[in-house]
């Protein structure tokens, strides 16, 4: 639950943490939940706790809105999402693959700090099963229990548009409205980082009217984060050093988040080793 030394000033200033507003942030939503058990989210441990109230600055009554609005989110998509516990990353391998979408390690973010995550739609493939996005969602919000610098420093999202076609366009609009409905209400209302910024390059003219539809479903103050670059690079490069972009943004790096993914992926095997022995040997007691 500790920070790493270079977050500890930060996330003291931007989200009001200490050692000891943690300690009693943590209480508060424990001692909570022991006196309202019908209000109980799915997961109690810390550090999935600390996460939302780092969101809400270690208000737990913040916090306690904002797990709130994640179980009712859960208990909207149970049909397409499941088993919350059987989702693993390998399920999402061939979104991965696809390089459409992709975040990027804790050591290549933006100049400010915030965790990058790039989507190429032009590279993306017809959806056979559009809920994947709802569980990918899920997926990455649980991988961000372990990640302190999505935490406290936030995210941003870059898009590129290069080589997007009208066809591709149509694609995108064919999605469900449901599902895309659900992943807006995730991004506005559920998921417990800062979205720092929404950022587009190489849009073209016609993307407003695709934004125009977007809107509707957008919060002002989300609306406000959008910005589009177009083919002004270099003020992109302003934000985030063009060593960590791939070549579609202006960059050198020849990774789109893969590395992350297989990190991730190892990391989730390693964990789940971890918890079967530990069965394993509290069924010898």
């Amino acid at each position: 639950m500790d920070l790493p030394p270079e977050l500890v000033e930060r996330a003291a200033q931007e989200l009001n943490e200490t050692s000891e507003t943690r300690a009693a942030g943590l209480k508060a939503l424990l001692d909570y939940y022991e006196a309202h058990p019908e209000q109980r989210p799915h997961r109690t441990d810390a550090p999935y706790l600390i996460m939302f109230l780092r969101h809400a600055k270690f208000d737990p009554v913040k916090a306690r809105g904002r797990l709130a609005a994640m179980e009712r989110w859960l208990a909207d998509c149970r049909d397409e999402i499941g088993d919350v516990t059987a989702l693993r990353g390998e399920q999402f391998r061939a979104m991965y693959e696809e390089g459409w979408i992709g975040i990027l390690p804790s050591d290549r973010r933006t100049r400010d700090g915030a965790v990058i995550t790039l989507l190429l739609p032009g590279m993306m493939k017809p959806m056979a099963d559009p809920a994947l996005l709802l569980r990918w969602n899920l997926w990455v919000l649980c991988r961000a229990v372990h990640d302190p610098y999505i935490q406290v420093c936030g995210q941003v999202v870059v898009e590129s548009f290069r080589d997007f076609s009208v066809l591709q366009s149509l694609r995108l609009q064919q999605l469900p409205h449901a599902i895309m409905k659900k992943n807006f209400k995730f991004a506005q209302e559920c998921m417990p980082f800062r979205m720092r910024g929404i950022w587009l390059v190489w849009q073209p003219k016609w993307i407003s009217f695709m934004f125009a539809i977007a809107k509707p479903f957008l919060s002002a103050k989300l609306r406000a984060r959008v910005r589009m670059f177009g083919s002004d690079l270099p003020s992109l490069h302003q934000l985030v050093d063009p060593d960590v972009l791939p070549a579609e943004f202006g960059g050198s790096s020849t990774d789109t988040g893969m590395h992350w993914f297989e990190a991730q992926v190892k990391a989730e095997a390693a964990e789940l080793r971890a918890l079967d022995a530990a069965a394993a040997a509290a069924s010898t007691e």
